[in-house]
């Protein structure tokens, strides 16, 4: 099922994540889990899903937990938006992608700690492999202005703010070096 996802993510200096979570509870925000993500996302073998601002992901979390995310062009101004549809599966479907062509083109490993505050937002605290430590901040209700509140109850530079993608950010880290 589609769904519009609307976040910002905000770089950190990574001495600074337990100050935030510290605060994340004071805030009443619920610990979810820590876990270890490690995305795979797929090139289209007949076209160029990173020129259309799109992405195929197939996400493998701690305890085999396995999606398959399409992620349409942003629609945003300030916060990323853009419209994801996911579904559940298992490794496997890696092999049927490979089968159909789709090469992965990044992998993008994190270690991630996931805090909610009711069914308004969701703050995830990460480590990402090759990129530092980030702070996204996600509204479950697609609002802008609740993500800029949270940045400042948080302490976080919004002149810093990003809505790049990760794989992106690591993908203009590989063509720099070429």
């Amino acid at each position: 099922m589609a769904r519009v996802e609307v976040e910002a993510k905000f770089p950190i200096d990574c001495g600074a994540l337990d100050r935030i979570k510290e605060r994340l509870l004071e805030l009443g925000y619920a610990y979810m889990e820590d876990i270890v993500e490690r995305d795979y996302y797929l090139l289209h073998p007949c076209r160029d899903l990173v020129s259309g601002d799109e992405a195929l992901r197939v996400r493998v979390a701690t305890g085999n937990r396995v999606k398959v995310t399409y992620k349409g062009p942003r629609t945003g101004d300030r916060v990323k938006s853009r419209i994801e549809v996911e579904a559940i599966s298992d490794e496997a479907i890696l092999e049927i992608f490979d089968k159909l062509g789709f090469r992965v083109g990044i992998i993008v490993e994190k270690q991630r700690s996931y805090y909610r505050l009711g069914n308004d937002v969701i703050v995830l605290l990460d480590r990402v492999k090759g990129l530092g430590c980030f702070v996204e901040v996600e509204s479950l209700r697609g609002e802008e202005t609740r993500i800029m509140g949270v940045a400042r109850e948080l302490g976080l530079d919004t002149d810093r703010m990003t809505t790049e993608s990760y794989a992106y950010m690591l993908y203009r880290i590989s063509r720099s070096h070429h």
